[in-house]
């Protein structure tokens, strides 16, 4: 069975696979600016959007046997979990004014790589004056994350339907945003021509 193995010279790999905590710190690093836009978004607060990328890369660096190619991903969840944490009684708060929705969100409803990229361009402080903490939780998780209404219920500690409120109103909120920027661009073209 020779034929079955390859020709090309094996790469050494240390720790079979698995990430070292230089490149799990390296990941935080490249990845930091984005893993703060993402905390940020969850707490409203600068100061627990940063404590809370230093917590997940503590907590990743302590989970070293992960594979690289789940690195980045492990990246982002840890950052949101911690950052979920910083807002717990926050997230709460809003979810015993939130109305449990029976609108069920298709797999679909999650934000495309292009919304997403333009919900970057958003200065923070108009999203996190714009939505309360559980909408902007949702929009993270659902919208951003594409973690199913389940998984953002459990991390969340609230109802699927208070999810899927809080997300259609976070949508609700992006729809309308996206529409007040998109307009200007249409005048400007409907002028020159």
């Amino acid at each position: 069975m020779e034929w079955f193995h390859s020709t090309e010279p094996e790469q050494e790999r240390p720790n079979r696979g698995l990430a070292s905590s230089h490149e799990i710190q390296s990941a935080f690093d490249e990845q930091r600016e984005y893993l703060y836009w993402i905390a940020l978004l969850i707490t409203g607060d600068e100061t627990l959007a940063d404590r809370a990328v230093v917590n997940a890369s503590a907590l990743s660096a302590n989970y070293s046997g992960v594979f690289r190619d789940w690195l980045n991903g492990w990246a982002k969840y840890a950052t949101v979990r911690a950052a979920v944490r910083e807002v717990h009684d926050l997230i709460s708060a809003s979810a015993c004014h939130s109305v449990d929705s029976s609108f069920e969100h298709h797999d679909d409803d999650v934000l495309s790589d292009d919304q997403i990229q333009s919900l970057r361009e958003v200065d923070p402080r108009e999203i996190i004056a714009a939505l309360d903490p559980l909408a902007r939780c949702a929009l993270v998780l659902r919208g951003i994350q594409h973690a199913s209404l389940a998984d953002c219920a459990l991390l969340l500690d609230v109802s699927r339907g208070i999810v899927a409120g809080a997300y259609s109103r976070a949508l609700q909120w992006n729809g309308e945003h996206i529409g007040a920027h998109a307009a200007p661009n249409e005048d400007q073209i409907d002028s020159r021509v």
